[in-house]
């Protein structure tokens, strides 16, 4: 089965809480476009962190759950699963791969999210 992913814009987070801003030089969410065989797709709010020594995490899009009125609080629930982990490998490569061209292409000093909200030629 032919698979393409391409990332297709980064939605950088200020931080609002301090321990986040503790753990974390970046985070935010992300947006690929996914091409499985004859299936096409955009999957948005893929979550990422990026901490202090330049490690990225991900997580896929999910969506919060919670009804009130029943008494349940509010949970994590995927928006998409992915059946063949190779899938998701494949989306964590490629998002990886941008973000780590991001981290390393920007001097020092300058912020991360900023230049995140930058668009490329």
């Amino acid at each position: 089965m032919q698979m393409k992913v391409f990332v297709s814009k980064f939605y950088p987070e200020e931080f609002r809480r301090k321990g986040d801003q503790e753990k974390y030089s970046s985070k935010g969410t992300c947006e690929i476009h996914l091409l499985l065989g004859p299936v096409e797709m955009d999957l948005k709010n893929i979550t990422y962190r990026i901490d202090h020594e330049g490690r990225i995490s991900l997580k896929p899009p999910f969506r919060v759950h919670s009804n009130k009125k029943r008494g349940i609080k509010p949970k994590l629930v995927p928006s998409i699963v992915f059946k063949e982990c190779k899938v998701w490998e494949e989306i964590e490569k490629a998002v990886k791969g941008e973000l780590f061209k991001e981290v390393h292409e920007l001097p020092k000093k300058r912020s991360l999210q900023l230049d995140l909200f930058q668009e490329k030629n």
